[in-house]
Formats: C-alpha cells, structure tokens, sequence
C-alpha cells in the first residue's frame, strides 16, 4: 500500500511539475500557431494572420527573455523557422492564385488600359 501511494505522489508530482511549465506551454502554444498556419493560411483572414503573428511573436519575446535550455532553444529556433517558412508558402501560394486571377483576364486588362490611355 506504501508503495502504491508513492508511486502515486511521485507520478501526480511529476505531473503538476510538467504541466506547470511555462515554457513547455508557451513552446506547445507556438507548434499550435504553426500548425494553424501550415493548414489554413488561405482561410485567415488578413487580421487574423496579424493577430496569430502577434501572439507568436509575443511567445516567443516572453521565451527570450527567461532562461532556455539548450534542447528548449534548438526547439524555439525550429519553431521560429516553421513558423516563418510557413507563412512564407502561404503568402506565395495567396500571391499566386491572385496572379492566376489577373493573367486569365490579362487580354481584357490590356485592352481595357489601351482604351483608357487614347
């Protein structure tokens, strides 16, 4: 019974300790961030991207300026990086549909700027 109850302090400790850690919560934060960027950019609209972009950017402020472990600053790195690359195919996948857009009406563009220039 003694060992038992150990075991189950020692497990509900280590428990509230990891789950109490304000680094792994705001590194799990920011993977959530990117992951909602890597599979909905096209559905955000232009305000929510601004207010993703400001609440990563504030995790990872806040995380700059405690102390990191090595693992937890190769993980903050990595985030940065996906996150960024991320947001970078999504902006050139937006630009290309738009381009996409205006080369399929391009003919009529052009004649409508001719006969806006005579």
């Amino acid at each position: 019974m003694k060992k038992t109850l150990l075991l189950l302090l020692t497990l509900l400790f280590t428990l509230s300790f990891t789950s109490c850690n304000p680094t792994k919560s705001s590194l799990n934060e920011m993977s959530k961030i990117c992951e909602k960027i890597e599979n909905n950019f096209d559905k955000y609209t232009e305000k929510e991207i601004k207010e993703l972009t400001a609440r990563f950017s504030e995790l990872e402020k806040k995380l700059e300026a405690g102390e990191l472990s090595e693992n937890e600053k190769k993980e903050l790195a990595k985030l940065k990086g996906r996150y960024y690359g991320s947001f970078t195919k999504g902006a050139i996948k937006a630009t290309k549909k738009e381009i996409k857009k205006i080369t399929d009406n391009i003919e009529s563009t052009v004649e409508g700027f001719i006969e806006g220039i005579k």
